[in-house]
């Protein structure tokens, strides 16, 4: 069905929506107040419903007006961004990317990047959002996301993806365990605690990481409970259930009930890549992943990461 209503009048009815006065809004807007009305009143009769609720002293939203306010900001945002892609695919300064990652791209890897992207490229907007690796790859095939940190997945004919970097893995005890007067630790050491695993879940295979581990040395951890995430992981921790194994970035969390030990004889086998849509011409994207190319080697040494072997 055709309503008839246009950007220029939604962009009006926001403007109202957000300062509840005609005068203030037409100001905002930069038109008169009797066309601001016009509009307005134009646009509850093409919908067949009441927007606003006007007296001599104020204007307020209706139920309806604040239905068609959400929307209407869905809308808005959505033009904005294909303005903003579409400028960017034409090699304009400006434009908008949206970059996601996992927990140790947000704390140790993004933030340089970004810094370094920002220095080359001022005039653009980065979005960041923190994401599970099957929600950004869902959200990098829908176009939400432009370019997506995450841990190893199986590539899809949609994307392109790069190996940026390798870490290892740390103990993690509660704060006063008897194993923290160890200044490192053996897997044997762990065996006979009660331990909190990981949950096998898409772009992070330290379930099947540590399980290899476990069996190689002949060992069979006793793990009393399991987690999808890290920090849910470390909480439970924390809280004395357990001792856990865990990537090496959740060192850097300084927590008051947390302690962390280095467990030398695990491997550096957690990797880090970034994936991006295949095809991909937009110059924006292009630079922040030759950005990425550049500082990872920095991040690397900065971060006690390992690089991946240039031979595979």
């Amino acid at each position: 069905m055709n309503t008839g209503l246009d950007l220029r009048q939604l962009r009006y009815f926001v403007c109202l929506a957000d300062e509840l006065h005609f005068g203030r809004a037409a100001e905002r807007l930069g038109i008169a107040q009797a066309p601001l009305s016009q509009q307005i009143r134009l646009m509850e009769e093409r919908l067949g419903v009441t927007l606003f609720n006007r007296t001599t002293r104020r204007t307020r939203l209706t139920s309806a007006g604040e239905t068609l306010l959400s929307h209407a900001r869905t809308i808005l945002d959505g033009m904005d961004r294909a303005v903003a892609h579409t400028r960017a695919m034409a090699g304009e300064a400006t434009g908008r990317l949206t970059v996601a990652g996992v927990n140790v791209a947000m704390t140790h890897v993004i933030p340089p990047i970004l810094a370094a992207f920002r220095r080359e490229r001022p005039a653009v907007i980065v979005d960041l959002a923190h994401l599970g690796t099957s929600e950004q790859l869902r959200t990098l095939e829908t176009g939400e996301v432009n370019i997506a940190f995450i841990r190893p997945t199986e590539q899809a004919a949609h994307m392109q993806i790069e190996t940026l970097l390798r870490e290892g893995f740390v103990a993690a005890l509660p704060k006063d365990h008897p194993l923290t007067a160890k200044a490192e630790l053996s897997l044997r050491d762990l065996i006979a605690e009660p331990m909190i695993g990981y949950a096998p879940i898409l772009g992070a295979n330290y379930a099947t990481l540590l399980r290899d581990a476990f069996r190689r040395a002949g060992l069979s951890p006793r793990i009393v409970q399991e987690s999808r995430h890290t920090t849910t992981v470390a909480a439970q921790v924390a809280s004395g259930l357990g001792v856990a194994v865990m990537p090496s970035w959740i060192r850097n969390v300084h927590s008051p009930y947390l302690e962390f030990r280095p467990v030398p004889e695990l491997p550096f086998a957690v990797e880090l890549m970034v994936a991006w849509p295949a095809g991909e011409t937009s110059p924006i994207v292009q630079d922040f992943i030759a950005i990425t190319r550049r500082t990872i080697a920095g991040i690397a040494r900065d971060g006690g990461f390992q690089l991946p072997d240039p031979r595979g």
